[in-house]
């Protein structure tokens, strides 16, 4: 429920109100359909503060807070509904062969990484275990590649002109991400990103980008919002990418 509860917004509830939060998000079926008085009592707290609760997460009261969890429940279910497919997958990976700009960004972001000292990905989540596996990959090219899997790394004091850095992300509008990346960018890295669309914030502060366009899937509702998205497209680009750079290395190029 992501859409509907903020970090940002639970961490200015008071103690109270933080009760009405883990009963609601713990009990999201029976709450969408409960009337104030009865949240209250299942929570021992007053209506009141069942308001202040609702006001927290940005509601005029609890009517509009009813309304919200019950869109918010209706996307849930259409998420489950949905019968994962590779299709999209197979349909990029299809496309890759004949779209000549991918093919261009394939071939400027390998002749990048033949002349960099080094190179890194970046990723969270799945997206951080396929920047491990990216890591690897390149590693075994002869170059020298790592992998930060930490929001929180920090940047070293230094240019780093001679540094590419992949970032892998599905959104590409992971706020703390956004910030470390912009402080590699002021010291001078080439910043390519994988991303499920162009239009996210990740996307245009790169300056070689990839988008993916899959289908957003995600596991309901069992582990919350834990993305089923496929990273079919993601390993295959970080593949041919790599392929171009050992034909660089081998032919001096």
């Amino acid at each position: 429920m992501g859409n509907l509860f903020q970090h940002q917004q639970i961490a200015q509830m008071n103690k109270r109100e933080l009760a009405v939060y883990n009963y609601v998000s713990s009990h999201l079926e029976e709450v969408s359909r409960m009337n104030i008085r009865k949240l209250a009592a299942a929570c021992q707290v007053s209506t009141t503060t069942v308001l202040r609760f609702c006001n927290k997460l940005g509601c005029d009261g609890y009517t509009e807070f009813k309304y919200r969890l019950q869109q918010a429940l209706k996307k849930k279910w259409e998420a489950i509904a949905y019968e994962a497919s590779s299709i999209p997958a197979i349909q990029y990976l299809q496309n890759l062969t004949v779209d000549r700009e991918i093919q261009r960004k394939i071939e400027q972001a390998a002749q990048w990484c033949a002349h960099a000292k080094q190179i890194l990905f970046f990723g969270e989540g799945v997206s951080g275990i396929i920047g491990q596996y990216g890591a690897r990959l390149f590693s075994s090219t002869g170059v020298l590649a790592f992998a930060i899997t930490d929001p929180y790394y920090p940047p070293p004091g230094k240019d780093m002109e001679d540094t590419v850095v992949f970032v892998l992300s599905i959104s590409g509008e992971n706020a703390r991400m956004f910030s470390l990346l912009n402080s590699y960018k002021k010291r001078r890295v080439k910043l390519i990103s994988i991303t499920n669309t162009n239009q996210c914030t990740v996307a245009r502060i790169s300056k070689l980008n990839f988008a993916c366009y899959m289908p957003l899937i995600y596991a309901w509702p069992e582990v919350g919002e834990a993305s089923l998205t496929t990273q079919i497209p993601v390993v295959c680009l970080l593949e041919l990418v790599a392929g171009k750079l050992t034909e660089k290395n081998s032919s001096g190029g």
